[in-house]
């Protein structure tokens, strides 16, 4: 057996088996109690497609010394994630749940790339969505972490006790690859969602009801009008 093999099974067993430098996706709208799973409504007025989707490919783990790993989303696919989010919280998409519509995501790229002395982390949305009656609106959305959690410092760190007492604390302050793939994936489908309410009105009736109690004057208060004073009182009164 060659010494690049020897390495290579020496580096993933320190790894899996002592580091844990495998990558686990849990991408979702981030909401309170939010549920791996939920019960998805019917809803045949409204087209949702995802292009080339992959139900096993959600996300990409390269990590440099290994072939690239396709990791499956914990929380299922983009097209379950939209569906659920339409079906579980109607209220915040009134005009589409009330006319219907269509809803595309042409490219969808979450990725770990793993170099030896850095790693980038991106991920793209690319799409489109079309309140029936309304204007297509276009959606594209960016954004990368680039850090050095690798799995050669990781390596090192753990030989020599100086890389140990460097990495620790900077993998805590930008987060493991792991919390890097998954809070990226979470702001991105969270940023597309906000876009979709706000064409669907949710964020413009908040708005109008704000405004609505800024311009309503307060209500005066009413006085009881006055009773007439006894006429007997009345001449008391007056020969004081």
């Amino acid at each position: 057996m060659c010494f690049e093999k020897k390495l290579r099974i020496f580096i993933a067993l320190t790894c899996f088996l002592f580091l844990g430098c495998d990558v686990s996706l849990r991408v979702y709208r981030p909401f309170p109690n939010e549920k791996e799973y939920d019960f998805v409504k019917k809803m045949d007025h409204i087209q949702i497609e995802v292009k080339d989707e992959n139900r096993m490919k959600m996300g990409v783990f390269d990590p440099f010394f290994f072939d690239a790993q396709s990791l499956e989303n914990e929380y299922g696919p983009l097209s379950y994630l939209i569906r659920k989010e339409l079906s579980i919280r109607e209220q915040r998409f009134p005009l589409l749940i009330e006319k219907g519509g269509k809803i595309r995501i042409e490219s969808f790229e979450l990725v770990t790339l793993d170099r030896c002395h850095e790693n980038l982390t991106y991920v793209r949305l690319k799409g489109n969505f079309q309140i029936r009656g309304f204007a297509q609106e276009e959606f594209d959305y960016y954004d990368e972490i680039l850090s050095h959690v690798t799995n050669c410092y990781l390596l090192g760190s753990t030989i020599t006790i100086l890389p140990l007492v460097w990495y620790v604390p900077y993998s805590g302050f930008r987060g493991n690859r792991e919390d890097q793939i998954n809070q990226l994936g979470r702001n991105a489908v969270n940023e597309f969602f906000n876009q979709l309410e706000m064409a669907s009105g949710f964020q413009n009736n908040r708005k109008e009801m704000k405004e609505d109690e800024i311009k309503t004057p307060p209500k005066k208060k009413t006085t009881k009008p006055e009773e007439p004073m006894d006429p007997k009182l009345k001449e008391i009164i007056d020969s004081l």
